[in-house]
């Protein structure tokens, strides 16, 4: 499967499971930039500040340091002995900043002696093939994460006026059995920037990433591809392609987990840019990132407190009337709701001003944004309609990176009925007082929900 994302995501330590520790921690670091042909300017300076940051929290390096400059024998030895000396359950980061280029469906890497590639039909003699990576990575048992600045546009002459060069670098398939996450610093189609400061693009919102590498991989990855999406307008989409033995996505960093992990999947390939806006619009039959709200048993007698990341690319005025603020491409919860569970509110909580879209059974929208006084959006359903409802926690303005928020859940309790006014029979008869109305139950900060992985 591949998350990637609008959120697209999710997206890109010491990884961990529950219950499941890393024998070891190893990353193989390689950084091209001074090309024969066409030299680049952040690639040795992105490897550099990624081996130093690796090393920060908790990885040995293999070869004691990032490994730059490398020509194609250099970059064939050093995999050869990265993969040799990983064992099962390890934790193998491999990292490339260079050139790549696809050909004909494959992936190749760009040494650095790349004066013998003159034309397109000489990459496979002289380039690394990344498959070849994968295959190597898959014998030993490790869990692989692959991370590829390498996207940027390469172009070569082809003999005859051939199109076997793609644009950018292509999803790879990973060998059965193997877990293996491969982060690309562009969408498939699309170039990645070099840069202009010291790092590039994507490897600069990955260092700024990790300064909180207690989250999940997809989580990290999530908040990458928006800041470089949102930073070139949706020209450029990093995105994340998986396949994992696992119940859950491992964390870049040992850490408590709840605290520090945002529960949000990277799917950047479901929102990739199209013409005239920077997603693909709004899919109500999207799946929900965060799964589904299931109420059988009745409201919860305390508020539900779903952790989430807000916002999106989307722009909520496309579907028209109240509708605003930005939203993910597809839904983040859907609340199933019977007649027999009873009224509901729902509103939001987060250090940023939030907008609630919900798309009902019937197929009307319902928009509700922050108050002129600063307070959440509230969707009371007291007569709803039976069925699903989608809905999806947007931000009123549009932001760099996705704020966290709750989706808060709780019974809608019914208004006092109002004593009845007297008469003159009993004006002077003692009035009963009426009976106290019980506050709305306290939000149970630890009650979630717990989405499902494919």
């Amino acid at each position: 499967m591949a998350y990637i994302l609008p959120v697209f995501l999710t997206v890109l330590c010491g990884l961990c499971l529950p219950g499941l520790a890393w024998a070891e921690r190893v990353a193989l670091i390689i950084g091209n930039s001074e090309y024969a042909s066409s030299p680049l300017i952040n690639p040795v300076n992105d490897a550099t500040d990624m081996a130093e940051r690796l090393t920060e929290i908790g990885f040995r390096v293999h070869g004691d340091g990032p490994l730059l400059d490398q020509d194609l024998h250099g970059m064939q030895v050093a995999i050869r002995d990265f993969t040799r000396s990983l064992n099962p359950g390890d934790l193998a980061v491999f990292y490339f900043a260079g050139h790549g280029v696809e050909y004909k469906g494959t992936n190749y890497l760009i040494p650095t002696d790349d004066e013998e590639i003159a034309f397109a039909e000489d990459v496979p003699d002289w380039a690394y093939p990344a498959p070849r990576l994968l295959e190597r990575l898959a014998a030993t048992g490790a869990t692989g994460v692959i991370i590829l600045d390498a996207c940027r546009n390469n172009p070569l002459p082809e003999r005859g006026g051939g199109r076997d060069l793609g644009i950018g670098l292509s999803a790879m398939n990973t060998p059965a059995g193997a877990s293996a996450f491969i982060m690309y610093a562009a969408a498939p189609g699309q170039t990645s920037s070099d840069g202009e400061g010291r790092n590039g693009l994507f490897t600069g919102a990955l260092l700024q990433a990790l300064e909180r590498p207690t989250r999940r991989i997809d989580d990290i990855m999530y908040e990458v591809s928006f800041a470089v999406r949102n930073a070139t307008q949706g020209r450029q989409v990093p995105w994340l392609e998986f396949a994992f033995a696992g119940e859950i996505p491992p964390q870049f960093q040992i850490g408590d987990g709840r605290e520090d992990t945002n529960e949000v999947p990277v799917q950047v390939a479901n929102s990739l840019p199209s013409e005239g806006k920077p997603g693909r619009g709004i899919e109500n039959e999207g799946e929900p990132l965060y799964g589904v709200i299931e109420l059988a048993a009745g409201p919860p007698e305390t508020a539900l407190a779903l952790d989430m990341l807000a916002g999106g690319y989307e722009d909520a005025s496309q579907l028209g009337g109240n509708c605003h603020g930005f939203v993910a491409s597809s839904p983040d919860f859907q609340l199933d709701w019977q007649a027999d569970v009873g009224p509901i509110r729902l509103t939001t909580i987060s250090g940023e001003d939030t907008v609630l879209v919900l798309n009902t059974p019937g197929g009307d929208w319902l928009c509700r944004g922050t108050a002129s006084d600063g307070s959440a959006p509230v969707v009371a359903l007291s007569d709803p309609t039976e069925g699903s409802y989608r809905i999806w926690v947007g931000t009123e303005r549009e932001l760099p990176i996705a704020p966290d928020a709750e989706l808060i859940v709780e019974a809608l309790l019914p208004e006092p009925e109002a004593p009845p006014l007297p008469t003159p029979e009993t004006e002077d008869a003692a009035a009963p007082m009426p009976e106290p109305v019980t506050a709305p139950a306290q939000v149970n900060p630890e009650a979630t929900i717990e989405r499902t992985l494919d």
